[in-house]
């Protein structure tokens, strides 16, 4: 059975918790989790529709966070990176400007950089 976590706040007024912390720094929303024993290929990322879920583990899979996404998020534009037991999920924000057409995609898995 997996576990769901949803948290209804924007990234810019976020309670953090120890293992999440999230927060928008300059044009990007950041999310970082602390995975302690975590292997980088056992990690999984997934952007869908207005979600970010961060998973763990082999088959089934645990969801350890889902958290809404701003309208302004880039998604195509989002990279991840594990180093030192610390997962950085890195989401660039869009402009007003950039913002007058916004056409959800289907769900993808964001690839992990680092050692």
């Amino acid at each position: 059975m997996k576990s769901k976590h949803i948290s209804n706040q924007q990234p810019e007024n976020v309670s953090n918790t120890d293992l999440i912390h999230i927060e928008q720094k300059g044009r990007e929303m950041v999310i970082q989790a602390k995975l302690p024993g975590a292997m980088r290929k056992e990690i999984k990322v997934e952007i869908s529709n207005d979600l970010v879920s961060i998973m763990t583990g082999s088959t089934p899979e645990r969801i350890l966070k889902t958290i809404p996404l701003p309208a302004n998020v880039d998604t195509k534009k989002t990279k991840a990176t594990y180093d030192d037991n610390v997962l950085t999920v890195s989401i660039p924000l869009r402009s007003p400007e950039q913002m007058s057409v916004h056409i959800w995609h289907t769900s993808r898995v964001i690839p992990i950089e680092g050692t």
